[in-house]
């Protein structure tokens, strides 16, 4: 039987075309992928961590500018047509986990249909509903019916990162690439999809490929470390955790989550409702729900299960709270009640004390510019077809009073982008020219402008590597002294939340707690 090689990476430069700019993603990588184990591939956004990954599984977009090779059990894949990839290595040989579960699950098709497709696709027989569920529930899923029954959209997302890793063991490829595998996932579930990966490695003998900004998810699980830098490899070997050689390996590494608790400028938190003494009720409370209650159909049971069960939370301006709880616990359904996007099944949200079902129209529309979102997803915050500018422009469509002050919309843009640590020239920019952390400034520099008094943020640097993180983090406490704005953060991190929030609630069984 002939000896599996693995990937060999020679000379490998990537090129971006657009129009007639050209930009070098990854410039002469070389690198060995040996068969068997888990190689981590780590550095910061912008590196070519992605792109890398991309080259070796043939899913870099059309038109890309690629020379050098890539050798797979001495085949050149670079050579090979989408059509050969298709019949005899993508879902046979080689599975992804992609790091943006939404975009790469059907939104017309339920998880059990998926899942099964996976299976027809990698030539392997059928299994009935019973090993799906198995399955599901090694990924730590406690009742597998239902999310097989279930569409994405019915999913958080961090359930559909534990789907798309159960998909990719269905396949049972020889090698996986998981990009970003825990992003937005709570400690807990962090922790059973590293078990379970480095159990699908141990059990199958595939390869596992990671790509990730996750340094504790690389240090639990690889047994080789590639480090990248401005799209090429600075450090690689199986000694980098105890001895980095490169500058900025050490610089990376020392830029890791610890910094939290050494640069900690929060005030002390004490009880809910708690601080330093005194009580938030003591403020001038400016958004509050009071006891909201969430329903939502069980497609399986047909039983009405309660997603908030009396949820109360109180944001005031000046102040930050910190929200957390697991994957699927409610999180983001109470912002969206707090938005007024979905009316809650029992309850009230008062806004300057007063239930905002009562808002006048005129009234909804002032509420509507004071309490701004900053979503986790910068990539999904913005049309893929528009400018920057094009989407800031469209906040004085939809608020034209904003420019009854004097100020052009792009004297106004200017100032909020100013604010958000930006430059003018990225209103000239599509979404895809930019990096996640300049989208994400973005995102918040068009909050700014129509001048809230809340923010609710929620997983805002869940996308972003550790190193972009603190620097979003320091912007928004930043934009919290000057304009005295309240904070709502919602996280899985909870040094994170320790480190920027003057409160910490947990949501548990449907309670903030």
């Amino acid at each position: 039987m002939m000896q599996k090689k693995g990937f060999s990476v020679r000379d490998l430069t990537v090129r971006y075309t657009d129009g007639n700019a050209h930009m070098t993603a990854l410039a002469d990588v070389s690198a060995d992928f040996p068969v068997g184990g888990v190689t981590a591939i780590i550095g910061e956004s912008g590196s070519g961590k992605s792109t890398l990954g991309q080259a070796l599984f043939g899913a870099l977009s059309t038109g890309t500018e690629i020379t050098g090779r890539i050798l797979f059990d001495g085949v050149d894949v670079t050579a090979l047509s989408q059509e050969e990839l298709r019949r005899h290595y993508w879902g046979q040989l080689w599975g992804i986990v992609p790091q943006l579960p939404r975009a790469a699950l059907s939104p017309v098709h339920r998880i059990g249909r998926q899942m099964a497709d996976v299976r027809r696709g990698a030539g392997h027989p059928a299994w009935d509903t019973v090993q799906y569920e198995a399955l599901l529930a090694r990924f730590g899923f406690d009742d597998p019916m239902r999310v097989l029954r279930s569409y994405p959209h019915e999913l958080s997302g961090g359930m559909l990162q534990r789907v798309l890793c159960a998909m990719a063991d269905a396949g049972e490829p020889e090698y996986i690439l998981a990009d970003e595998p825990t992003k937005g996932l709570d400690p807990a579930v962090w922790q059973m999809v590293a078990d379970n990966l480095r159990h699908l490695a141990d059990r199958t003998g595939v390869s596992l490929l990671l790509i990730t900004h996750d340094i504790p998810l690389a240090r639990q699980l690889a047994d080789r470390v590639i480090v990248m830098q401005a799209g090429q490899i600075v450090e690689q070997g199986t000694n980098v955790w105890a001895h980095p050689t490169h500058p900025y390996t050490r610089a990376y590494f020392a830029a890791q989550p610890e910094f939290l608790t050494e640069k900690k400028n929060a005030r002390p938190v004490s009880a809910a409702g708690q601080m330093d003494g005194k009580n938030v009720q003591e403020e001038a409370a400016v958004l509050a729900a009071d006891n909201v209650v969430e329903l939502m159909r069980d497609r399986v049971s047909g039983q009405e299960m309660r997603v908030l069960d009396g949820g109360s939370l109180t944001v005031a301006e000046g102040r930050a709270l910190g929200l957390e709880g697991k994957s699927g616990a409610g999180k983001s359904t109470l912002v969206r009640i707090l938005l007024g996007l979905i009316r809650p099944d029992g309850g009230t949200v008062r806004w300057k004390g007063r239930d905002i079902a009562a808002l006048s129209r005129a009234e909804m529309r002032a509420f509507r510019r004071s309490v701004q979102l900053v979503a986790q997803n910068p990539e999904q915050a913005f049309d893929p077809r528009w400018t920057i500018g094009a989407s800031l422009t469209e906040v004085f469509s939809i608020h034209p009073t904003l420019l009854n002050e004097g100020r052009s919309a792009q004297e106004r843009m200017v100032e909020g982008l100013t604010a958000a640590e930006l430059t003018e020239r990225v209103l000239t920019r599509q979404p895809h020219e930019l990096s996640g952390g300049e989208l994400q400034r973005a995102a918040i520099a068009r909050a700014l402008l129509l001048e809230p008094r809340i923010l609710l943020l929620d997983e805002p640097t869940t996308m972003l590597d550790v190193s972009i993180q603190a620097q979003i983090m320091e912007l928004l406490l930043r934009l919290r002294r000057e304009r005295n704005l309240g904070m709502l953060l919602i996280s899985h991190d909870r040094p994170l939340l320790t480190y920027f929030a003057d409160e910490i609630h947990v949501l548990e069984a449907g309670k903030v707690r």
